[in-house]
């Protein structure tokens, strides 16, 4: 890659690398995001995020995990283009679409601090599936749920976990579990980021995530606080708009109507910002 200026942006807490390819010579992308990722100060990475050019959009968000795989969505990462963007002074407007995976998503900035992100309904939606499972300090049979919302995810109430019980998030051993249910025979080939979540009230939940291609806890995910919310309005009663707490600490406010048994109006509500 030749000598453009990097930057670095967070959305809630899932951190990007962004790199202004609008003029579209960086080539061989894989190689660029696994040697960038491997560099002593770029470990608190979880993606690269390549800005392009695009007929269908404004823009092109070109995402890549820190393993150098591509292909799923990232709903932080959709937030973290549009302030680059705006920052950069790549493009003047507040309101502006962006092509992410082969569709196109409205976003809006919403005041200084937030943007708003229109999403489609999304792809699969099972509340309820039962994972076999045997670890030295866990149960056999897990309940949980699944959600394709650009990326798959699973969804597991830390209240469905008795073995052992776990009362908090804290007390979750997320890089084995989750880990484990990653890699899980029954979601393979592609495999599922992982969500623990607990129900604060009927309009919060917290939430903890492990992320496939990164391979280890990321403090935030924004396609996993979408499949947590859906999830826990389901299950749970919880109402919309539903705010996510992440590790991290910044909220993501996910908002979406039903319609016949089915979500739409999906949208994703939240922070990015420079680091």
């Amino acid at each position: 890659m030749d000598s453009r200026i990097i930057m670095k942006y967070t959305g809630a807490g899932n951190n990007f690398i962004m790199i202004n390819n609008l003029d579209l010579k960086i080539s061989n992308n894989e190689h660029i995001v696994t040697d960038l990722c491997s560099k002593p100060e770029n470990q608190d990475v979880d993606g690269v995020i390549f800005v392009e050019t695009t007929m269908k959009a404004d823009l092109k968000m070109n995402y890549y995990n820190r393993d150098g795989s591509s292909g799923s969505l990232c709903g932080n990462g959709l937030r973290c283009t549009v302030k680059y963007s705006l920052d950069e002074k790549l493009i003047k407007k507040t309101k502006l679409t962006v092509e992410a995976v082969d569709k196109i998503y409205n976003c809006e900035v919403v005041d200084e601090k937030n943007i708003k992100v229109e999403m489609p309904d999304p792809a699969i939606i099972n509340p309820s599936i039962k994972l076999k499972v045997n670890f030295d300090e866990w149960w056999e049979e897990l309940e949980c749920a699944y959600v394709d919302c650009g990326s798959p995810h699973i969804v597991v109430f830390i209240d469905d976990i008795q073995k052992p019980v776990v009362n908090n998030l804290d007390e979750v051993n997320i890089d084995e579990w989750g880990r484990n249910i990653r890699m899980h025979r029954d979601l393979m080939p592609e495999g599922a980021n992982v969500n623990f979540v607990k129900v604060v009230n009927e309009n919060e939940i917290h939430a903890r995530t492990f992320e496939r291609g990164v391979e280890r806890e990321t403090l935030s995910s924004g396609t996993g606080s979408i499949s947590n919310a859906i999830i826990s309005y389901i299950k749970r009663n919880v109402n919309t708009p539903v705010k996510v707490l992440p590790k991290y600490g910044e909220y993501i406010t996910i908002n979406f109507s039903e319609d016949n048994g089915r979500i739409t109006n999906l949208s994703m509500t939240g922070p990015a910002n420079r680091i």
